[in-house]
């Protein structure tokens, strides 16, 4: 009963706000744009059929045509609608609500009835988390119904969206209400929890191109070690024929080259080595927002390399997973190639525990101070 009457008291308070029901009603007018979109036998349809665009590959019962539809939710919808939109609207929606509940004259009514402080600050913060889950609930499921409608798969892995968008608004909204508790002001809350959001997008960013960077630099020095195994082998082989032959000073040439790339690399390597390994430490005690929405990429992504990120590179000859032969290794092209599936790896094996689990700490930590405060302050 108890836990009821918080969350009539926080739906009161967000219907008076009008925020959340536009909010919603935005969600709902995206899921009717995406439900737009077909495909028919000779490509794609457009605005229920208005606009036609004709394709080989995306037309109904193409694989290419699920992984475009599948991508545009997973890498655009969630990424850019749910994860940035919604959320900075779902903030605004709620920074008020912990500030007007400590202020004078609410909360001395609230604290006079049977409840501990503790189960109350709780109770209230679930509250205000079960509307986001609506939110992404009511979202998904109009996603769900149009996947089934227009590509035939009933995919119950879309409605893992719920938990990954509220465990990673979660992240901010921790934070917004410390600072709610602390300050009693919602603009102060939001201000504040929005640099600490661009704080983390720096940081993620950061760790981001320095890690590419720092493995370009490793699969390079890789490939001019190849380089230089097989120029010798060559050139042993050549000079065991003939030691007047024309291509030795090449093949000397080319070790040399090879020798002063790898000295290069490594002088390059060590200074990015400086700064990406203090900056991956601080990402690994910070809340990972980018990298928790992009589980949802990991769970939804064909198997079979049918997805949105060939689709978009224009490379639809054959399918992801392939193994392509390289004439020469050591090149520009193939290094960047190898960098790229390198990163992809790395991401895509960085563990549940790394991703969500470290944050949810940082995130326990956070709360764990606003409810002291909020349990020993004499309201």
């Amino acid at each position: 009963m108890q836990f009821k009457a918080l969350l009539i008291d926080a739906y009161r308070q967000l219907s008076a706000a009008k925020l959340f029901w536009v909010t919603v009603g935005i969600s709902v007018l995206v899921v009717v744009c995406y439900g737009s979109v077909g495909f028919n036998e000779q490509g794609i349809s457009v605005l229920f059929g208005v606009w036609e665009i004709e394709s080989e590959q995306l037309h109904s019962g193409s694989p290419w045509a699920r992984g475009l539809y599948i991508g545009i939710f997973s890498s655009f919808l969630v990424k850019i609608w749910l994860a940035w939109i919604a959320t900075i609207l779902a903030l605004i929606s709620t920074c008020s609500i912990f500030p007007e509940f400590v202020h004078s004259g609410s909360i001395e009514l609230t604290i006079s009835k049977p409840i501990g402080r503790l189960k109350l600050f709780f109770s209230k913060y679930l509250v205000s988390l079960l509307f986001v889950v609506l939110q992404v609930a009511i979202f998904c499921l109009g996603i769900f119904i149009c996947v089934g409608l227009r590509v035939g798969e009933w995919n119950p892995f879309i409605f893992t969206a719920i938990p990954i968008v509220a465990t990673f608004f979660s992240y901010l909204f921790a934070v917004c209400v410390l600072v709610g508790i602390l300050t009693r002001s919602g603009i102060t809350a939001l201000l504040i929890t929005g640099v600490f959001w661009m704080a983390l997008w720096s940081i993620q960013t950061s760790e981001g191109t320095l890690n590419r960077f720092v493995t370009e630099q490793h699969v390079s020095i890789e490939r001019f070690n190849e380089g230089i195994d097989n120029a010798e082998k060559d050139l042993a082989e050549i000079t065991e024929k003939s030691v007047d032959d024309f291509r030795i000073p090449k093949f000397e040439k080319r070790i040399e080259t090879f020798n002063a790339d790898i000295e290069e690399s490594q002088e390059l390597l060590g200074k990015l080595e400086q700064w990406h390994t203090p900056i991956s430490w601080v990402l690994a005690i910070s809340p990972k927002n980018a990298q928790t929405i992009g589980l949802l990429d990991r769970w939804l992504s064909d198997p079979d390399g049918f997805d949105i990120g060939a689709i978009m590179s224009g490379d639809m000859s054959s399918i992801e997973g392939e193994e392509v032969e390289e004439f020469d290794r050591t090149t520009r092209g193939a290094r960047e190639r190898e960098t790229t599936r390198r990163l992809r790896d790395d991401y895509e094996s960085r563990s549940l525990w790394y991703v969500i689990g470290t944050s949810l700490i940082f995130e326990c930590v956070i709360l764990g101070i606003a409810s002291f405060y909020f349990c020993r302050k004499d309201f």
